[in-house]
């Protein structure tokens, strides 16, 4: 197998990675490089990078996921808490990694205030009326981290989430 076909195999591992695509980023770049028992190849900084980007891919996937409105009924819908891990998460692998992660925090902004515009109407209705899987504080915390004005995080969402 050539090296350019290992290397698109492991992209698709890290792309279609679990919860935490930095470890599976990690594991392929040792499986490719040093072990004892992989194919020893030395990768290039444009090859890094391209796993790298399927771990991006990943994590804006995931947690994008769990602020859309029409994947809550779905079994792989695990909730704004997850979204908030995720996020964070996210955030320490661009740290790590010297990676731009403002232009995505934008996308995330926007993806959950009409997560919660769209959650507040289905409440009750198609939407448990508690459909946020965090708390209040929680939720502006997050907000905040999001770069989301204040007055945009309505006092009445605390009704629709965790009490603890």
């Amino acid at each position: 197998m050539s090296a350019t076909e290992l290397l698109d195999d492991e992209w698709v591992i890290v792309r279609n990675s679990g919860e935490i695509p930095e470890i599976t980023y990690h594991a392929s770049l040792y499986h490719l490089e040093k072990d004892p028992l992989g194919p020893d190849i030395e990768l290039t900084k444009g090859q890094k990078q391209y796993l790298k980007d399927a771990a991006v891919e990943r994590y804006h996937e995931i947690i994008l996921r769990d602020i859309q409105v029409v994947n809550v009924p779905k079994t792989i819908y695990r909730g704004v808490k997850r979204t908030i891990y995720n996020w964070h998460r996210y955030q320490a692998f661009c740290a790590r990694q010297g990676l731009e992660c403002r232009k995505f925090r934008q996308t995330v902004a926007t993806t959950l205030l009409l997560f919660l515009e769209q959650g507040v109407d289905a409440a009750g209705e198609s939407l448990p009326e508690q459909f946020l899987n965090c708390r209040f504080d929680e939720l502006v915390q997050f907000a905040e981290e999001l770069c989301i004005r204040e007055e945009k995080i309505s006092d009445n969402l605390y009704r629709y989430c965790l009490t603890e």
